[in-house]
């Protein structure tokens, strides 16, 4: 299941979102609306449920988290953009990663 969370996310939620991969979830991140949809089995997923939810896909940045190690990575396959000239996987750019850091943990509460 995909959710799209801005808040402190419940057990519930947590156990909802790392139903595919246990302990961990892939996340895709609107920078610009500071939410970020977690869970399922790609970052495409997440992309389309935010794209359908009004963000743009020049915000979106994709990465995931890691619940016991608190480990983000900012790497996803949504985050190659020829039309941004960006041609990597991983967020290379500083401050879309900060942010990035930001959401993810003031809603998986590790903050």
């Amino acid at each position: 299941m995909i959710l799209i969370l801005n808040t402190e996310a419940t057990n519930e939620q947590i156990k909802e979102v790392t139903t595919v991969y246990p302990g961990y979830t892939k996340v895709v991140i609107d920078v610009d609306q500071e939410i970020l949809a977690a869970g399922g089995e790609y970052h495409i997923d997440c992309e389309q449920v935010l794209i359908n939810n009004g963000s743009r896909r020049d915000s979106l940045w994709g990465g995931g988290y890691r619940f016991k190690s608190g480990e983000i990575d900012f790497i996803g396959l949504t985050n190659y953009k020829p039309y941004m000239n960006h041609f990597t996987y991983e967020v290379a750019d500083l401050d879309v990663r900060t942010k990035m850091e930001i959401i993810i943990k003031r809603v998986f509460g590790d903050e």
